[in-house]
């Protein structure tokens, strides 16, 4: 596949909106200079056990109208064991984007990591450590201030996506994981110039009157390729840090020749766009828009996207004080979902069962969806559920607290704790954001039958200095190791 490194692409044009929203709106498609720290893996430095069973901490259920149940007291525990410092040789002083360890078959024993400043690492799981497979520098030089890299999407051996953001650089890299060596073997698609015009009477979350005017997209959260489209959220955070309306942008994509054409976009229900979550169903396929609300603010919904049609089948409305986070982990029949609160220390549950039932709706009310969910508990001032991700039975659902830097074991058979591990933090203080966990991901496959050692990764960000293995190397990769699945 033939790539050029940061292609800029030519469909920044504005896009003119002639009603709030837009059905089927231009669908092809019909339904029927840092140096790097050594290369070498790190061997885990120290061992905690995990608290295991109900504890004053653990999770309990609360029903559809946020009110919390009786707690219950497990009958079953999980043993959890954390190994810190499982693999430390990151670049120095980087920051966590994402991170990703694919299904596909063809990645066996891989995992994907992405720096902010653009680099990919790749690390090799197959043998008694990680270890370096490569690492991937995205551009020519490392991402200048104002631009990040986001989130990272492993969609198939030979398609990943990683977003960037800030001003200048608001943009879409496309890349294959089999191959990808460097910049030369990337696409960067660019739409720093992109700007989106809503009708006279659009307000933003203040209010505001900011319709009739083109307006910069910016904030490139996430992007997906669904329905032979490249989609992407664009949260709209304006330079007064105000929220103009969201919008879910989409390109025809050409996987053969990497390249777009066309360009559409509908308006999201909710400020914020965080994320995008590729649902299948028996009538073909949907995407979920996590849209989180302003930080802070009161709800917080998702719309259900049909990608080939650009429709907005209906949304799903979220409790008052919800405030979810753009992390959606689907089960694997696509019946349930799962996400955490950006505000306080709650998983949320979302039944998608019969989902496809929406195909051929528009703005239907999808809220009775909302199935209430787990509070987590803990003693932090703040909370933030950064990273779900789902056991080999999905039967036990592992749920990070950012400002807690916990990991629960939530039990959904039984609804409730199965184990709370801690000990991310080292010898650091906690309230000053030193050894925070950050995202959990699960190995693929039945663990002892596929693959030998820890079923779960954890990347914990913020050393402090006395815990940093590697001069200025601020995160490490631990795992966990639990006796239930």
């Amino acid at each position: 596949m033939h790539r050029t490194h940061f292609q800029r692409s030519s469909l920044t044009l504005s896009l003119l909106l002639a009603g709030a929203f837009a059905a089927g709106c231009g669908g092809s498609g019909s339904r029927s200079s840092s140096s790097t720290a050594g290369v070498s893996s790190g061997t885990p430095s120290s061992t905690t056990s995990g608290t295991t069973g109900t504890t004053t901490s653990g999770a309990t259920f609360f029903d559809p109208q946020g009110q919390v149940g009786s707690i219950t007291t497990a009958t079953t525990t999980v043993q959890a064991t954390l190994a810190t410092d499982a693999y430390i040789a990151f670049r120095e002083l980087q920051s966590l984007s994402d991170f990703v360890i694919p299904e596909d078959p063809a990645l066996t024993d891989k995992a994907f990591v992405v720096e902010d400043k653009g680099t990919l690492r790749i690390l090799d799981l197959s043998g008694a450590a990680p270890a370096l497979d490569r690492a991937v520098d995205l551009f020519a030089a490392p991402l200048p201030a104002g631009i990040a890299t986001g989130r990272l999407k492993i969609q198939s051996a030979n398609l990943g996506l990683v977003t960037t953001s800030g001003a200048g650089g608001e943009g879409v890299v496309v890349f294959n994981p089999l191959t990808a060596m460097g910049p030369t073997d990337v696409t960067w698609f660019d739409f720093s110039a992109s700007t989106v015009q809503w009708p006279a009477g659009t307000l933003n979350n203040k209010g505001v009157d900011v319709g009739a005017q083109a307006l910069m997209l910016s904030y490139t959260a996430d992007a997906v390729v669904s329905g032979g489209k490249l989609l992407l959220t664009a949260s709209n955070l304006d330079a007064n840090f105000d929220y103009n309306p969201g919008a879910v942008v989409a390109y025809d994509f050409d996987p053969l020749t990497n390249t777009l054409s066309g360009g559409a976009f509908i308006q999201t229900s909710d400020f914020n766009p965080t994320a995008l979550t590729r649902v299948m169903t028996p009538q073909g396929e949907l995407v979920l828009v996590t849209n989180t609300g302003p930080y802070g603010g009161p709800d917080g919904s998702i719309d259900v996207v049909d990608p080939m049609t650009l429709t907005r089948l209906g949304t799903i409305g979220f409790p008052a004080g919800s405030s979810p986070t753009g992390n959606v982990v689907v089960s694997k029949d696509g019946k349930r979902a799962y996400l955490g609160s950006q505000s306080s220390a709650q998983v949320f549950v979302l039944d998608l069962d019969g989902l496809e039932t929406s195909f051929g709706q528009l703005n239907a009310d999808l809220s009775a969806r909302f199935k209430g969910g787990f509070a987590l508990g803990g003693t932090a001032a703040n909370h933030f559920v950064s990273s779900l991700a789902l056991s080999y039975s999905e039967r036990y659902l592992y749920a990070v607290d950012l400002n807690e830097s916990a990991l629960y074991v939530i039990d959904l058979q039984e609804g409730t704790s199965a184990a709370t591990v801690e000990g991310f933090v080292r010898s650091g203080l906690r309230a000053n954001y030193e050894g925070l966990a950050n995202k959990v991901v699960v190995r693929p496959g039945e663990p002892g039958v596929d693959f030998s050692g820890p079923s779960l990764f954890v990347m914990t960000t913020g050393l402090a200095v006395a815990d940093r293995t590697l001069t200025d190397v601020t995160m490490a990769l631990d795992t966990v190791t639990v006796d239930k699945h």
